[in-house]
C-alpha cells in the first residue's frame, strides 16, 4: 500500500524555475514496486499522470497539476566491465553529475562533456540531453521504462528510442505512455576524448588528458556562461537551436554573414539561437517583470520571482521578435506543463 501520497503541494518548490501552483496530489517513488503502486492509485483515483525527475527542465502554470505528480527518485548503478567497455545501468532517480563525475573519477570515458548538467538520469534520454559536442544518445544502449497505464516494464533498444536532436520516442504521444526507471551506457576505459567544441580544443595538447579534466573544463566553460541554478530561478538554455533548411540558411546568412551555424547530417542547418538573441535581436539582458534573458547567454532565461504566466508571456514576446527578424519560429526546450 502507498502511504506517503501528499495533496496540495506547492510544484514551484520542486522545480529550478521557482513556479509553479499546487499537485493534487504528490509521491515520491524509490523503487519500481513504489512506482507500480503510485500507478495503481492513480488509476484508483481516475487522475493522469505527470512524472517529475529534478525538475530542471519543465514549467508548471500557475494553476498547478490536477492528477498525480511521482517524483521518480529511483536509484542505484550497476556495472559491468568487459576490456575496454563498461556498461552502467544508472537507476532514473539518480543526480545527473554526480552520476557523470563518478564516472570521470572512474576512469571512464563517454559523459564528461555533459558535466555540470542539472536533472536526472531518467531525463537525460528522454531530452537526448546533448551540450558541448557530444549527445547523450552517443553512449546509450538501452531504456527501461513502465507504462503508465499498464504497469508493464520494456527495455528500449537505442533504435527504439528514436533519438534526435533534443526529442526522443520518449516525447511522442505514444512514448511519454512510458516512465524511464533504468538507463544503461556503454562507457570505455580507453581515451576517446572529444574537443568537437571549440571552447574546448584547447585541450587537444595537453599530454594524457582525462576525462576529469574534461569535465572540470566543461564545468569552467558552463559557470561562466550560466548563473547558478541552485541561486537563481533559471532552466538553463530554455530555448532550442532552431534546425532550418538550406533555403532558409542562406537567406538568412546573406543577411548576416557571421551568422554561426553547422550542417546536420540531414542537409538542414542548426543555428546558434544564442547568437541570434544577442547580435540579431539585441535581447540580450532583456528583461520583463522579472524575468530575463541573461547577460552572460542569451539562450538562457532566469526568473527573479515572477509567476508562470509572466514567464508564458515572456516566452511569446521573444518568440514573436524572432520571427519578425527572422521568419523563424522558435520552439521551447523546456516542457510547458498547462493542467
Amino acid at each position: 500500500m502507498l502511504r506517503n501520497v501528499q495533496k496540495q503541494i506547492a510544484l514551484a518548490t520542486h522545480t529550478t524555475l521557482h513556479v509553479g501552483g499546487v499537485a493534487d496530489y504528490f509521491v515520491e517513488v524509490t523503487t519500481e514496486a513504489e512506482l507500480q503502486q503510485a500507478l495503481h492509485f492513480a488509476a484508483q483515483n481516475a487522475v493522469p499522470v505527470f512524472v517529475l525527475g529534478g525538475g530542471s527542465n519543465v514549467l508548471f502554470s500557475d494553476a498547478g497539476y490536477r492528477g498525480l505528480v511521482i517524483k521518480n527518485s529511483i536509484r542505484g548503478r550497476q556495472i559491468a566491465q568487459e576490456r575496454e567497455a563498461v556498461l552502467v545501468t544508472v537507476g532514473a532517480g539518480e543526480n545527473w553529475d554526480a552520476f557523470v563525475m563518478d564516472m570521470c573519477a572512474a576512469g571512464y570515458w563517454g559523459v564528461e562533456n555533459l558535466s555540470a548538467i542539472p536533472g536526472t538520469v531518467g531525463a537525460t534520454p528522454i531530452q537526448n540531453v546533448g551540450a558541448y559536442g557530444a549527445e547523450v544518445s552517443e553512449v546509450i544502449t538501452q531504456v527501461t521504462a513502465t507504462n503508465k497505464d499498464t504497469g508493464v516494464e520494456k527495455q528500449f533498444t537505442h533504435d527504439e528510442c528514436q533519438f534526435d536532436y533534443r526529442d526522443s520516442y520518449f516525447k511522442s504521444v505514444a512514448g511519454k505512455q512510458w516512465i524511464v526507471t533504468t538507463v544503461t551506457f556503454k562507457l570505455s576505459t580507453i581515451p576517446q576524448p572529444n574537443f568537437r567544441y571549440a571552447d574546448l580544443q584547447s585541450l587537444a595538447t595537453t599530454a594524457h588528458i582525462s576525462p576529469g579534466a574534461v569535465a572540470e573544463a566543461v564545468r569552467d566553460i558552463r559557470s561562466a556562461k550560466f548563473p547558478d541554478w541552485s541561486v537563481v530561478g533559471t532552466a538553463g538554455s530554455f530555448f532550442k537551436n532552431p534546425l532550418v533548411t538550406a533555403a532558409d540558411y542562406t537567406r538568412l546568412t546573406a543577411l548576416y554573414p557571421d551568422l554561426p551555424a553547422h550542417q546536420t547530417s540531414t542537409g538542414d542547418w542548426k543555428l546558434s539561437l544564442g547568437w541570434i538573441l544577442d547580435k540579431v535581436c539585441g535581447l540580450k539582458g532583456f528583461c520583463v517583470a522579472g524575468v530575463c534573458l541573461s547577460q552572460k547567454q542569451a539562450l538562457v532565461l532566469t526568473n527573479t520571482g515572477s509567476s508562470a504566466e509572466d514567464i508564458y508571456t515572456f516566452v511569446e514576446l521573444v518568440t514573436k521578435k524572432v520571427f519578425e527578424k527572422t521568419q523563424i519560429k522558435i520552439e521551447p526546450e523546456v516542457l510547458l506543463v498547462k493542467k
